[in-house]
């Protein structure tokens, strides 16, 4: 219920609370795409998939933007670390132009780390996908 909005708090405690919200879920996300970049990992080199006649030039692409993908989140989890450790900075702001300057460093951050999840989402699509069609041709 900490999303809940009440009279007491003024515009700038429920601004904080959205941002706070947003960076507890990007940091929830970045974890989740760790995750699952481990299992992909594993997954692409496990001997299920040496032995199964797949596309080895496709398996290899995904190997390749494997690395590629983790590289990026892991920028990304720095990016946010640094991120918040600027946003402190707000609390300590006593005018509008401050609050400004702050609000649309989350909105710009926002945008940036919510592409990222997207074309990951893609990728893993793609992953999928082709563990999809490897088992298909099994059974």
């Amino acid at each position: 219920m900490k999303d809940l909005i009440y009279k007491h708090e003024t515009i700038d405690d429920i601004q904080m609370k959205f941002m706070d919200r947003d960076i507890e879920q990007w940091k929830e996300d970045l974890s989740i795409v760790r995750v699952e970049i481990l299992f992909f990992k594993r997954m692409l080199h496990s001997s299920i998939f040496r032995v199964l006649n797949s596309n080895q030039q496709k398996k290899e692409n995904l190997i390749t933007d494997l690395t590629n993908v983790k590289d990026i989140n892991e920028s990304y989890s720095d990016s946010l670390i640094e991120f918040i450790n600027k946003l402190e900075m707000v609390r300590e702001c006593d005018d509008v132009q401050c609050e400004t300057f702050y609000l649309n460093n989350h909105t710009r951050f926002r945008a940036d780390i919510e592409s990222h999840f997207s074309a990951y989402r893609f990728y893993k699509m793609n992953v999928i996908l082709f563990f999809d069609i490897c088992l298909e041709d099994v059974a």
